[in-house]
């Protein structure tokens, strides 16, 4: 689908949202008309580990919506025991490998979920119980994931913050996969790969120089520059990215109403802002 932009509109982009696929709470009509009110023009669907909803959204847009959609995902990896994301764009969504391994990862996490639901149910003494989550099902627009609103439905947790206080005391994690393993085998479908929010690791600073050339040995082809865990930082990530040739990118991380203070098109960036000509071939 082609899509023609005039230098009036700006080009308002944003390359970082969830949909209910994953664990945000808008569909692909509500994205999209959200899109359309907030005149965001280019746009990506970076689901977490997910693909459902790309062909959902190909399927309703029409060259009236003066909107571009650049398919995407985002991927996790576990680096020096913690929890990485990765965003990748333009990829064969056939292919195997990539498809296995976002299976094999949110696998790994509901099963890291059931041991442990069934570890606070055989320590408490309220209604909880592993055959009880197996059977529970929820409206997947109301953001979050299965363990949380069971949880939540339950009356054990009040909101995300005490679910995850409360599932930290466990010290369980789900096994991830390296980050070169997460790299190379999405450079094998064909797409981008970047760094999403760098800062996300380091709140209210930056991540080191050393550790972003880390990551640019492993191959990625950009970082998201802008974001809202970037505040102040833009600049220090976006003079990196031209050092080293690396591409940049920016999104919202937007989760629809399930994270309110995520919003959608913020940190504003236009395409002039980005340097993502790569993604368009």
């Amino acid at each position: 689908m082609k899509t023609h932009f005039t230098r009036g509109n700006m080009k308002k982009t944003d390359l970082h949202m969830h949909t209910c696929a994953s664990d945000g709470t808008w569909d692909v009509s509500e994205l999209k008309n959200e899109l359309i009110r907030n005149r965001i023009r280019i746009f990506s669907i970076t689901d977490h580990d997910c693909v459902d909803n790309i062909k959902n959204m190909q399927d309703i847009l029409n060259p009236k919506d003066n909107l571009l959609f650049i398919p995407g995902t985002e991927l996790t990896a576990e680096y020096q025991e913690r929890e990485y994301h990765l965003t990748l764009y333009n990829f064969d969504i056939r292919n195997k490998k990539l498809m296995d391994m976002m299976n094999w990862t949110n696998n790994n996490r509901l099963n890291t979920n059931r041991e442990y639901i069934k570890s606070y149910a055989s320590n408490n003494f309220k209604e909880v119980s592993l055959s009880d989550f197996e059977k529970y099902d929820y409206d997947r627009k109301r953001g979050g994931w299965k363990s949380l609103n069971y949880m939540i439905d339950k009356g054990v947790h009040s909101d995300i913050i005490s679910h995850l206080k409360d599932f930290g005391k466990t010290g369980m994690k789900a096994e991830l996969k390296k980050p070169e393993d997460v790299i190379r085998i999405a450079k094998e479908s064909g797409g981008k790969i970047f760094l999403a929010h760098p800062s996300y690791h380091y709140r209210n600073s930056r991540m080191p120089e050393k550790e972003l050339k880390y990551w640019t040995e492993l191959g990625i082809d950009g970082i998201e520059c802008f974001s809202p865990y970037n505040a102040g930082e833009e600049s220090y990530y976006v003079d990196f990215c031209k050092k080293n040739d690396l591409m940049i990118s920016g999104g919202s991380d937007c989760h629809g109403l399930f994270i309110p203070a995520r919003k959608l098109g913020i940190p504003e960036v236009t395409l002039d802002d980005l340097s993502i000509k790569k993604l368009f071939n």
